[in-house]
């Protein structure tokens, strides 16, 4: 008899038979416990039976303990005897059991059966409650606040800030997640992982972070260098990155004016010496500080305020005085902004002193104001306001016509006064003038000829 040879269908069907044939011996096996793959909780019992997946939550409710894994690498435990754990998940494994078919098995394999917040356990609500709130990381004491990231100035420039993530729960959550732990039997909670902390809105990935930085790096580009006298003093980025302001929501940022103005004007009473205090060596080799009075340097806010914002918006570079709104005869020298030609008005002394170029050229005996209140010559550094020959001075009860007028401290003057026998002594205190310097009249006539408009007046007691 001739043997029939066999094809490729044959083949295929001998294989088809034999996988089924393992397919339905494997359903038989798996017909005995729970099919393979299952995971109840995160618990593998593949082939286990019901009563040995009972075991193993059962004692695991024994010695349940739940460890909560915290940011900051921290960890806390829930201990057992905290809440009181009891098992009470037969019915539900038997559940998950019953709903199987040994038959779909390969389902298992495929990952489709897990099973989870399957509650296993029940625990005292009042235990939990008290140990919930004494966990660490809910002590407010210890919480670390999440920080957006943000650039930040540094070395000459905006650099990013990373994010603090912080430490902050959100409650609710958290509350939900450990509960449901609990109830499932499960011992390790990951916070991080189960979405239970607040997290910064803006990563140093954000673009509208790095686009902010951008921006800001963009304006330290201005520069003013202030040089007068031996003075320098340069505005650059150290200084005004201070003024530049973050929003609130963390994309954008502004000048901030009151700290820009407030800057220009810090500088201006650091350099201004007009009404301010002047440094002064008198001609007996006294050292001292004389304020107020109309004479010194005065910076013209508005200018300087206006020159710093154009720098800021268009990024100029330059290097100059400051705008000057009053000037003096010198910034630093001799005698500070006073220099080396000055008028000098002892009043203690009574006697007046002409210097130019730091030498003496002229001295005489004076009478100034009378030691009353609104009477006497007012003590400071002024300077002469102009000089007019023939002038009448005219004030309460009094019209007197005097031949030279020097006035430095606005009504307040040098003038001859004729009227006058004697001078310099004490007649000052209970006779003297209106709060002028009064001088013999060829004193006045030679202070006139050696004075000029501008020259800076010393007077002190």
């Amino acid at each position: 008899m001739k043997t029939k040879k066999l094809t490729w269908k044959h083949y295929v069907g001998i294989v088809i038979v034999a996988v089924l044939v393992i397919y339905c011996l494997l359903a038989v096996y798996n017909s005995k416990g729970f099919v393979q793959g299952t995971k109840i909780n995160g618990i593998d019992v593949s082939g286990k039976t019901v009563q040995q997946a009972t075991a193993i939550f059962q004692k695991k409710a024994d010695d349940y303990n739940l460890t909560l894994k915290e940011r900051k690498n921290q960890k806390e435990v829930i201990q057992s005897d905290q809440i009181k754990a009891k098992f009470e998940g037969a019915k539900n494994i038997q559940k998950i059991k019953n709903g199987q078919n040994a038959f779909l098995w390969i389902k298992g394999i495929l990952g489709a059966e897990k099973y989870n917040h399957i509650t296993m356990f029940s625990y005292d609500k009042t235990s939990f409650e008290e140990a919930y709130k004494k966990l660490g990381c809910f002590d407010k004491k210890h919480i670390v606040k999440r920080v957006d990231a943000r650039p930040v100035y540094k070395d000459g420039k905006y650099v990013i800030q990373k994010e603090e993530k912080g430490t902050e729960l959100n409650e609710a959550r958290t509350l939900q997640q450990v509960t449901q732990a609990i109830k499932s039997g499960i011992s390790t909670i990951d916070l991080e992982k189960a979405g239970c902390y607040y997290n910064p809105k803006y990563t140093s990935d954000s673009k509208k972070i790095k686009d902010l930085a951008n921006k800001m790096n963009g304006i330290l580009k201005g520069s003013i260098t202030y040089e007068f006298g031996k003075q320098k003093v340069v505005l650059n980025k150290d200084i005004y990155n201070k003024w530049l302001k973050i929003s609130k929501d963390g994309t954008s940022y502004s000048i901030d004016e009151n700290a820009m103005e407030n800057w220009v004007l810090k500088f201006m009473y650091k350099y201004n010496t007009q009404y301010g205090w002047h440094k002064f060596k008198t001609h007996d080799g006294r050292k001292k500080k004389i304020y107020g009075g109309t004479y010194g340097w005065r910076m013209n806010k508005d200018k300087e305020l206006a020159s710093v914002k154009k720098m800021l918006k268009e990024g100029t570079v330059e290097t100059r005085q400051p705008y000057w709104r009053e000037k003096g005869r010198v910034y630093d020298g001799i005698n500070g902004d006073i220099g080396d030609t000055y008028v000098e008005v002892d009043i203690g002394a009574q006697t007046v002193y002409y210097y130019k170029k730091g030498k003496l050229k002229y001295t005489t005996s004076c009478v100034t104001g009378m030691m009353t209140a609104g009477r006497k010559t007012p003590e400071g550094v002024s300077y002469i306001l102009y000089k007019q020959p023939k002038a009448t001075l005219n004030g309460q009860g009094y019209s007197s016509p005097v031949q030279y007028w020097m006035p430095f401290n606005g009504n307040v003057g040098f003038h001859s006064a004729p009227w006058r026998s004697s001078f310099g002594g004490s007649e000052y205190i209970s006779g003297g003038s209106h709060g002028c310097v009064n001088l013999p009249v060829s004193s006045a006539a030679a202070l006139y000829k050696l004075v000029s408009k501008g020259d800076p007046v010393v007077t002190y007691y």
